[in-house]
């Protein structure tokens, strides 16, 4: 017999259910679409994200190159830090969250830190970290922040 024979010969139940679950499996796939393209769209979008600008520089202590040193920019008037490490150039560069680069547009108190949890011991003087006097403003685009320490 072919298919048509089939499905005619089917009882009246069953050739219903055949296009409804058609319909439904149509509507389910058409919604999970819509979920994925709006959850894709949100994840690229930039929310509650403010203007960043690059940041990048040199961290250097009684003239050398300081290596793992974590560098935190806070904002003034508030809002999230960002921070980087220094490679052993002395050289960083500032991330916002994850893999966004940059720091919110502004002033910042900056602290620059060589103490971890597991190496308690800090190399830098408390008035680059803890009591820091230093500061940067940053603007749109790459901002170059060299910090020259001393130990003195």
């Amino acid at each position: 017999m072919n298919n048509v024979c089939r499905v005619l010969a089917e009882p009246r139940a069953n050739r219903e259910q055949g296009p409804r679950r058609a319909i439904l499996a149509g509507m389910y796939l058409l919604w999970t679409m819509l979920l994925v393209a709006a959850f894709s769209v949100a994840g690229c979008s930039k929310g509650d994200q403010p203007d960043l600008g690059d940041v990048q520089g040199t961290v250097t202590l009684d003239g050398q190159p300081l290596a793992q040193a974590t560098v935190v920019f806070r904002p003034a008037g508030g809002g999230r830090a960002s921070q980087g490490i220094t490679n052993e150039a002395g050289k960083y560069e500032i991330i916002y969250i994850r893999d966004i680069k940059g720091a919110k547009l502004g002033s910042h108190k900056v602290a620059i830190t060589t103490a971890t949890e597991t190496n308690p011991e800090e190399r830098v003087p408390a008035q680059y970290n803890r009591q820091t006097t230093l500061t940067a403003e940053i603007q749109p685009g790459t901002n170059q922040c060299d910090f020259d320490l001393t130990t003195k």
